[in-house]
């Protein structure tokens, strides 16, 4: 009857063509950790978060997380997180853009920072279709035009009644701080947001913590799109 003990020359031997399987195993379990982690990790619900994205060009995005967060949840403390993220559709990259439709298309995003052709784009067949009216917003005073003295686009939904769905971002000039250019921007509210209430008063909370006196060297630095990206 043959011997099966475990010696050093078998574990050598062993090792010496079996290694590879050990390494596909670790591998297996750490993809199936990493994936019931994924799969189990809570997420908060839309009514209680808010995505900001800034298309109209390059903004530093950690930077303006940094600055919004602290009187975002001071604000709304029921709200669980605030993300901003720069998708820099002034660029002019395809990629970018398939990027931006894909985030729509899976009804991502609640506020977005958009450039006016954008904005057009979106709402052409109905402002309903992309955008939420922010009329009653405004009549209430969450978005107080008049204090902040920005101008309004006025566009048809679907049946062709008219309502205000972007907020004119020009005077947003403390975005240039971030290496943003605001001007021809608008702000705009997503009709599938599921947190509509907050995502208007973010709007305002725009114009609290960034409108400003226009930079003296602002034509100097910003005479064209500002085509610096993220990605």
């Amino acid at each position: 009857m043959a011997e099966n003990r475990i010696t050093k020359s078998w574990l050598k031997n062993h090792w010496a063509y079996s290694w590879w399987k050990y390494l596909l195993l670790a591998g297996i379990c750490i993809m199936g950790v990493n994936l019931l982690f994924t799969a189990t990790a809570y997420r908060a619900p839309e009514h209680k978060k808010i995505e900001l994205y800034v298309c109209n060009g390059y903004v530093d995005q950690q930077v303006m997380q940094q600055e919004m967060t602290d009187i975002f949840f001071a604000r709304h403390p029921d709200q669980e997180e605030l993300t901003v993220m720069n998708i820099n559709l002034a660029q002019g990259d395809m990629y970018i853009q398939m990027q931006f439709t894909t985030y729509l298309a899976a009804q991502q995003g609640d506020v977005l920072l958009l450039p006016q052709s954008e904005v057009y784009k979106l709402t052409e067949g109905g402002a309903d279709n992309a955008f939420m009216d922010l009329t009653p917003y405004i009549e209430s005073g969450v978005i107080d035009l008049d204090a902040i003295g920005a101008g309004a686009l006025t566009l048809k939904d679907s049946a062709g009644e008219e309502g205000i769905y972007a907020i004119e971002a020009d005077s947003l000039y403390g975005l240039t701080e971030l290496g943003n250019a605001p001007e021809g921007s608008y702000l705009c509210v997503t009709g599938f947001s599921g947190n509509e209430d907050t995502a208007a008063a973010v709007v305002g909370l725009m114009f609290d913590l960034y409108q400003a006196e226009r930079p003296e060297d602002y034509d100097e630095k910003y005479n064209s799109t500002n085509s610096t990206a993220l990605f």
